[in-house]
């Protein structure tokens, strides 16, 4: 199913005539206790479509399933409505009745599209997010009950003079106005919380505009006792003031990705050509692929596993075509004997192995960088083990190895994500240097870091700068007690390492050439008995 969005011009156009003949309809000369009011069925028609639409589009059951709980809440507001002005127009007591009815269902819209916002993913503690459930149905249930029941306590409404419903509002009234408006603002608030989207969270203001719109347009009616007249005749009624600008709040908010919709990913899962299937918690197959099949696992064929939201998916990985290749290049290097051979064979496999050249490439560079320390690693686990946990080497083994072992796995991830890219992220700087931070800790030495926000560094600049804070806590490793860093991100980026003790390998001319060329100084001092390395670059 296709998304509905701002450009299905149809849709819109649908809406738009809706709208205006709901405004039309308002506007007519018919009586308001038309049985076949055109206002009223013209916002309904709205309200339809767009319930249908939600079915159609939220993947998530929790989520969809309560906005279509205010959706006909919604449709039972204008049902009441119709009852009041078409079915009962001179039964004093029943239109009362219904008008105290009308608090149900505008409790309830919130309500449930407060409670949709909850389970929006990340929900966290789910049982938590239930009970909470729960109490707000309670509490909402115990307000409807307290204004239904008005005329045997007169706390919502005052009644003076029945017929004509002369009233005054009374203690209560105002507490459920508040939880209404209480319950739709917290509606944007939980999504903006949950929202990781920085474009989302950006257009926060079109659904807070429209929500606001609706409470406007709500405090005018009640205020001044109606909407506005045009020709004698009320622009709007309360009704459609709460409905429609709450149901376009709520698909503006879907539209701005605040809430996941289906994009057609289940008919795009189906005809992807991967041989997968997607299970739910209890192992029953929800979504298979077309021609899903569980082999065997084998030499040829590998089963891969990764949990997902309510289930897990699965899938085959057909290792043959790349074990047939494998095979090749073996049989066709051992009948290599000579370096005309070797040439001819080569030519004849080169379109197959260039693939294959492309990610070694990188994969050796990056064995390359670590090498001297992955040998380093070795020697200290193999020391550590052979003199025992109990030993006086065996902690400060452990942790010399826990910090080479970090810097050889973020340099290999940052290696991996400057690779053919220009720039970086300073956070991924500021990662690794925390992880080591973390094994440095394990010797009691005092580590600190002050990070100034987020920049783009260059490539060859990160790389410089994860290399020489590696090379600094190594050289003082036996005598490092206090460790500083501060990072300055902005127009000029700088990296000033702070040690209670020298680092004599570390000079001006440290790798010089090459921070040269990627933009940036290195400078070091003693001063006050703390030993300063600075790195900077205009950025």
């Amino acid at each position: 199913m296709e998304r509905i969005n701002f450009t299905n011009r149809k849709l819109i156009r649908i809406f738009v005539i809706l709208l205006a003949i709901g405004i039309i309809g308002q506007l007519s000369l018919y009586p308001f206790n038309y049985f076949h009011h055109t206002a009223a069925f013209a916002y309904l028609t709205m309200i339809i479509l767009w319930a249908v639409t939600i079915k159609q589009r939220i993947i998530d059951e929790k989520v969809r399933d309560r906005i279509l709980i205010s959706c006909t809440f919604m449709i039972a507001l204008f049902f009441l409505r119709m009852c009041k002005y078409t079915y009962f127009p001179d039964d004093v007591m029943v239109r009362e009745y219904i008008w105290y009815a009308y608090s149900i269902p505008l409790t309830f819209i919130p309500l449930f599209m407060f409670t949709a916002a909850l389970y929006v993913e990340p929900v966290g503690n789910i049982k938590l997010v239930r009970i909470c459930e729960r109490l707000l149905i309670a509490v909402n249930i115990l307000l409807s009950a307290v204004v239904v029941t008005n005329e045997f306590h007169s706390l919502v409404y005052r009644i003076s003079v029945h017929p004509d419903k002369e009233y005054t509002h009374e203690l209560f009234y105002y507490i459920v106005t508040f939880w209404r408006y209480a319950l739709a603002v917290g509606v944007l608030i939980v999504l903006f919380r949950k929202c990781s989207l920085l474009p989302a969270r950006k257009k926060w203001y079109i659904p807070a505009i429209l929500i606001t719109g609706s409470n406007v347009l709500l405090m005018w009616y009640l205020i001044n006792g109606g909407s506005p007249k045009v020709f004698g005749h009320k622009l709007f009624q309360f009704h459609e003031a709460l409905c429609i600008p709450f149901m376009m709040a709520f698909e503006s908010i879907i539209q701005i990705g605040m809430i996941p919709a289906n994009t057609g990913y289940g008919i795009f899962f189906a005809h992807s050509g991967i041989n997968a299937c997607i299970y739910d918690n209890d192992n029953t197959p929800v979504r298979p692929s077309v021609g899903w099949s569980q082999v065997p696992e084998d030499k040829d064929h590998r089963i891969c596993r990764k949990p997902i939201s309510g289930g897990y998916v699965t899938w085959v990985e057909d290792l043959a075509n790349i074990n047939a290749l494998n095979r090749e290049i073996e049989d066709v290097t051992e009948e290599l004997c000579g370096e005309n051979d070797l040439i001819k064979q080569e030519n004849e496999v080169r379109a197959e192995r260039i693939a294959f050249e492309t990610r070694n490439r990188l994969y050796n560079r990056i064995a390359t960088a670590v090498r001297t320390r992955a040998i380093r690693v070795n020697e200290l686990l193999t020391h550590a083990s052979d003199e025992g946990v109990g030993s006086d080497d065996f902690r400060p083994d452990i942790a010399y190895a826990a910090l080479l072992s970090a810097y050889i796995k973020r340099m290999g991830n940052m290696m991996l994500l400057t690779d053919r890219a220009a720039t970086i992220s300073s956070e991924e700087l500021r990662m690794a240097i925390d992880e080591s931070f973390e094994y440095l800790r394990l010797k009691d030495c005092v580590c600190f870091m002050d990070s100034g926000g987020e920049c783009r560094l260059p490539s060859q600049l990160a790389l410089l700068a994860y290399e020489l804070f590696e090379d600094t806590v190594e050289d003082v490793w036996m005598r490092l007690h206090t460790l500083s860093i501060k990072l300055a991100n902005g127009y000029k980026f700088s990296m000033t390492i702070a040690l209670d003790t020298a680092a004599e390998a570390i000079t001006s001319t440290w790798h010089d050439k090459q921070i040269e060329k990627a933009g940036g100084k290195l400078s070091v001092k003693f001063e006050d008995e703390t030993y300063y390395i600075r790195l900077e670059a205009n950025v």
